[in-house]
């Protein structure tokens, strides 16, 4: 998959990505269908983070998306409910 990738400062690139797997019962993937970038994103982008040292990281939290899988031990989250707001963060752990 696609996502929008950290180099450093002022220097992003899209790149591919591993698709997330399902690693605990409490785990969700979903498959993002709209994403904006905030703030924070732009703090980062500038440098004026700890992410700064951190090349390698994936940028975007703003995002819709609809659930593909879940763990086993969701109960709450049906599969293919949208739109779902979320951190991509969350999303790249695959945790929720």
């Amino acid at each position: 998959m696609k996502a929008v990738h950290y180099e450093g400062p002022f220097k992003v690139s899209v790149k591919e990505v591993a698709k997330p797997k399902i690693e605990h019962p409490d785990d969700a993937i979903i498959k993002v269908t709209t994403a904006a970038i905030c703030g924070s994103d732009l703090h980062m982008y500038q440098g004026r983070t700890a992410a700064e040292g951190g090349t390698g990281l994936v940028f975007g939290h703003e995002n819709m998306g609809i659930v593909q899988e879940v763990g086993k031990g969701v109960r709450i989250l049906p599969v293919f409910a949208s739109p779902l707001h979320h951190t991509l963060q969350q999303l790249q752990l695959s945790r929720l």
